[in-house]
């Protein structure tokens, strides 16, 4: 309950900060313009919610996704989930649905109800939308989003059920926007009796080094979690043994911790020091996860323990986001050495990583794209039936099988910095919207991997004995199915429903899957063993 009050808090926060930079301050129109970012990303659409809208408050175009425009209705308050929502909002949306799907007079009366200035863009969605006979795709055009509770008798089967986005379902999605697109965190207060400044006069930046009580940190964290201060860090916490180290430090000898610990770091807009305080402006820590992970569970809330911080001041002249800084992400890669960088975790924060998450969602998977991300979600109720994939292995999977000639095995085995380096990165996740268009083979590469992982092997110990051949078998299972799949006429729902069948049941088709990739095990073993698996598509090298 807590947790959810702070996830809340902070995505009013978030509101209330693009509502005033963008809408002149009315929340529920920077609502709309969150969601589109959040479950779009960057496409084009229209704005508009405003009086005389007929029921609709935006329009999204984008020609690449079927539909290739989507028509929202959204209903916002300030009192998250406090109240649910009312029978007229399900009413007038429905009209509106019925205005699209069946025209005639309903449409005409939808037009003539709305400004001036919103006619010629409804028509045009009308026009757009009336492409096609098959209502079974048209329905997925419309979406209600609301921050009340829903009252499930007044839905309607004209649309999908997931299509009606209640309270709950908004704080999911933005719980996963925010690993991506954390908002500002609150101020953040430090005492301190004395510092060393830097400036470097080219970039305007000013630098300080001091000494911070690490309770001023713990006390924070009682009221905001973790990610937010650690804003744009690439990765959580890995549960390392460091962790253990650093709490235990803390708690039974606070006075050693100053020496044992390298110290943290942190970005900030401003630097405001007043009697012996530092108020910093928008901090972000992108050094030192593990060090607040630690502290935040710790019963200990006044140790006398202090830890060295570096402050780094933007320069005022910068507009950019941190994210998009070269230089703050430089120093991000370098001060978070201890644990090695890998390509992999520069790539978590991409929109189509962020996309993909979301629709793994969809199937019951949960999709790590940050190490140790799945620590810190496992536990909750939502994720517990899930399974696990993690960026790294989506990234091999989809290596290995990409290629029609089987040369993407041998990337893979050149290690995982090659799968993740540009070019091959781009051909796997090209922009979100290729990406939303290709989940189908991403998920159908995906249980295919988990099939061969699962049935392929009669035991953990032949697993691990003919583990090298892995990733050949894979293209070649890959390439065997994939060369018969229409992908116009399969979602991803028939195929989880086809190898969930599969996995689970005895069926004869189900024994017949199995003994086909375990003899695909066999045969590329056999070849690898007798060294002729000669040909150059095919070969398993380190």
């Amino acid at each position: 309950m807590e947790s959810t009050k702070k996830l809340v808090s902070e995505f009013l926060d978030h509101l209330h900060s693009r509502a005033d930079a963008s809408f002149k301050g009315r929340l529920h129109q920077a609502f709309i313009a969150w969601y589109v970012e959040a479950e779009f990303g960057d496409v084009k659409w229209d704005f508009t919610d405003d009086v005389n809208d007929s029921g609709i408050d935006a329009v999204i175009w984008n020609s690449e996704d079927n539909p290739p425009v989507t028509i929202i209705q959204s209903k916002f308050t300030e009192n998250f989930g406090k109240g649910r929502l009312g029978k007229h909002a399900y009413a007038e949306f429905r009209s509106v649905i019925d205005a699209f799907r069946h025209g005639d007079e309903r449409f005409d009366k939808l037009v003539a109800a709305a400004r001036s200035d919103l006619r010629r863009i409804y028509r045009r969605a009308h026009e757009t939308l009336g492409k096609g006979d098959n209502w079974f795709q048209k329905k997925k055009a419309f979406r209600l989003i609301t921050s009340r509770l829903p009252r499930r008798k007044y839905q309607f089967g004209d649309i999908p059920a997931d299509h009606f986005l209640h309270g709950d379902e908004i704080l999911r999605l933005y719980s996963d926007f925010r690993q991506a697109q954390t908002p500002r965190a609150r101020d953040l207060t430090l005492r301190i009796d004395d510092k060393l400044s830097y400036r470097q006069g080219p970039r305007g930046v000013t630098s300080y080094l001091f000494s911070a009580q690490l309770s001023d940190f713990r006390k924070y964290l009682q009221t905001y979690d973790v990610p937010r201060l650690l804003a744009r860090n690439i990765r959580y916490d890995l549960g390392s043994r460091v962790g253990e180290s650093i709490k235990k430090t803390y708690e039974n000898s606070p006075h050693d911790f100053w020496y044992f610990h390298n110290g943290l770091t942190i970005i900030c807009d401003d630097f405001i020091e007043r009697n012996k305080e530092a108020t910093l402006v928008a901090p972000s820590v992108v050094n030192g996860a593990q060090t607040l992970y630690a502290i935040s569970t710790s019963k200990n809330k006044a140790s006398p323990a202090l830890v060295p911080v570096k402050v780094i001041v933007r320069a005022e002249a910068s507009s950019h986001a941190v994210e998009d800084d070269q230089w703050l992400q430089d120093i991000i890669r370098s001060v978070n050495s201890q644990n090695r960088v890998r390509k992999s975790d520069l790539r978590s924060n991409e929109p189509e990583q962020v996309l993909l998450q979301s629709k793994f969602r969809e199937m019951r998977v949960y999709y790590e794209r940050k190490r140790g991300e799945w620590r810190v979600v496992r536990n909750e109720p939502r994720y517990r039936n899930h399974e696990r994939l993690s960026l790294v292995s989506l990234g091999q999977i989809l290596t290995a099988t990409n290629a029609p000639d089987g040369m993407g095995v041998l990337t893979v085995k050149k290690g995982v910095d090659d799968v993740f380096d540009d070019p091959n990165y781009k051909k796997l996740f090209p922009r979100r919207s290729l990406v939303a268009r290709r989940f189908e083979r991403i998920y159908l590469s995906y249980r295919i991997a988990t099939f061969l992982e699962n049935f392929g092997y009669r035991n953990a110990t032949e697993r691990r004995k003919l583990r090298h051949g892995f990733w050949s078998t894979l293209w070649l299972v890959h390439s065997s199915i994939t060369a018969a799949v229409r992908y116009s006429v399969v979602d991803t729902s028939s195929i989880k429903r086809a190898f969930d069948h599969l996995e689970a049941r005895s069926s004869v088709p189900a024994r017949e899957a199995r003994k086909a990739v375990r003899e695909a095990v066999a045969t590329v073993w056999g070849r690898m063993a007798k060294s002729s698996f000669t040909r150059p598509r095919l070969v398993d090298s380190k």
